[in-house]
């Protein structure tokens, strides 16, 4: 799933899809994601023994067969083949909300998950738990700013996230650190140098 994820992740358009038949002609995958009726996406992640039971579980056996495309083998054959599985895919999964499709496969124990936007992932609760979203006060704004924490965390060292510097705020102990005196820092800031 990775890699659909990553490819979803970088395509950086809409709708965000992805798929990847993989194995062999005998044993196919599939990796993908699908965009739902509000053109909200989820990805699947499918090993050869789910493929059928996942497409009896989501009500696409009967439309798949119908096109004679059960068999997700046949995407090894043809690009047209493989093109004709994930647009029927795509049409079924398109008729109803991606937590119905994501509800149904998740009860059989199969891979599913929704493809969040930014702003869906961050109000994830786990987000705040984990502390990958996190608040700090910005005084000159006078409000709390939802800043992205560090994914490492370390028993003696933490990382507390803060406010970058404000442009010059250094220059006269940097300056100082240089050897420059105080007639000369004023200087520099009487010609706009600083």
């Amino acid at each position: 799933m990775g890699w659909t994820m990553t490819t979803a992740m970088w395509k950086n358009s809409g709708p965000i899809t992805g798929a990847r038949i993989n194995g062999t002609r005998e044993r196919a995958g599939i990796a993908a994601c699908f965009n739902d009726c509000d053109g909200k996406p989820l990805a699947i992640q499918l090993d050869p023994r789910n493929w059928e039971p996942a497409l009896k579980i989501l009500g696409f056996y009967d439309p798949m067969e119908n096109k004679g495309l059960t068999d997700l083998g046949l995407a090894f054959e043809s690009e047209d083949n493989k093109n004709q599985i994930l647009d029927s895919l795509s049409s079924l999964f398109a008729q109803q909300k991606r937590e119905y499709w994501i509800g149904l496969l998740r009860e059989s124990d199969m891979v599913a998950a929704p493809v969040n936007t930014m702003l869906e992932a961050s109000a994830d609760p786990n987000m705040s738990i984990n502390n990958y979203v996190q608040e700090i006060y910005h005084p000159e704004l006078d409000e709390n700013l939802k800043i992205h924490g560090t994914p490492w965390k370390f028993s003696e060292t933490p990382s507390d996230p803060g406010l970058a510097p404000s442009l010059g705020e250094h220059n006269e102990e940097i300056l100082k650190d240089l050897g420059y005196d105080k007639e000369s820092i004023d200087e520099l800031r009487n010609i706009n140098a600083i």
